[in-house]
């Protein structure tokens, strides 16, 4: 057809180039999962037999005092798993914003790392979509890609007009005055009820 309607718009690329495959995680964010179900399926066990199993952090040989740290919560890892966590994340965006970001809006900056709620919301994407691609049935599929649409009016509405700047790789704070005012008050206000 003369109007271009006609064409295929995928046929001058090929299905690689077109379709990223999802970018596995590293081995060690791997081993945190198998950790994490250890520590489960011991809690479960260790009622009926009271035998309780030991957990060794990959990174330090000690065993973990408590909970085997969530690689989804990354205010709570240490190094080297949060530096594994955010450079596989660094994957995840480069795919999402190859797959998903059509429109400038949805784009995920280079400086997600510096915008903390957003970070935080990335990860339990990221590691949501392991869940949900990793069951027996694709019922879970469809509530990933929900919960995706809701991380991206989320990551919308946050970064706000300063996000295009982030977008174009100048990354700003515009509220940074507002939030550093705030917990200036916050503090006095603390250090006053202490004394």
């Amino acid at each position: 057809m003369a109007d271009g309607w006609g064409a295929d718009p995928s046929a001058e690329l090929t299905p690689s180039e077109a379709l990223w495959p999802w970018p596995d995680p590293p081995e060690r964010i791997t081993q945190q999962l198998e950790l994490i179900a250890a520590e489960e399926a011991g809690e479960e066990e260790e009622g009926e037999e009271g035998e309780e199993t030991e957990l060794v952090d990959p990174d330090t040989g000690e065993v973990f005092a408590g909970k085997v740290p969530r690689p989804w919560n990354l205010a709570e890892l240490e190094n080297p798993l949060q530096r594994i966590v955010l450079g596989w994340l660094d994957d995840v965006v480069m795919w999402h914003n190859h797959s998903y970001a059509w429109q400038e809006e949805q784009i995920i900056p280079a400086c997600w790392q510096y915008h903390q709620g957003l970070a935080l919301d990335l990860a339990a994407l990221a590691f949501g979509r392991i869940d949900a691609y990793e069951t027996a049935t694709a019922a879970y599929v469809g509530r990933w890609h929900s919960d995706w649409d809701d991380f991206q009016r989320r990551m919308i509405t946050a970064l706000g007009d300063g996000g295009r700047d982030c977008r174009r790789g100048e990354h700003k704070h515009p509220a940074k005055y507002t939030a550093d005012a705030v917990r200036e008050l916050i503090t006095k206000r603390r250090a006053a009820a202490a004394s």
